[in-house]
């Protein structure tokens, strides 16, 4: 079940942060991640995959992908759907994957 937590707010909407949620992020590795950040977890609050790209060859540092926009990020959350969703069918897949790559910027 989808669950959206607040954090971060600007100071003047501080009051819209959830209680904890800075701690929560933190505990699945955004601490220092950016905005958007998206952890998937399985049913006991394990984290199967986050928002945070490995680190490639070369000059790839990875990192939060956020929003997914560039090829690259979109290769990177549809890698993290795969790893939460397995059961989800390819033709879902596409009609995921198209949107993403398809949204405007």
């Amino acid at each position: 079940m989808p669950a959206r937590l607040d954090v971060q707010e600007q100071d003047a909407k501080k009051d819209l942060d959830n209680p904890g949620a800075g701690e929560v992020m933190a505990k699945y590795g955004g601490e220092n991640a950016g905005l958007p950040f998206i952890a998937f977890l399985d049913e006991t609050g394990r984290m199967l995959v986050n928002s945070l790209r490995p680190q490639g060859e070369g000059k790839d540092k990875g990192g939060n992908i956020g929003h997914p926009v560039e090829p690259y990020e979109v290769d990177w959350f549809l890698a993290m759907v795969k790893k939460a969703a397995p059961a989800m069918s390819a033709d879902e897949s596409k009609v995921l994957e198209n949107w993403l790559r398809t949204q405007k910027k």
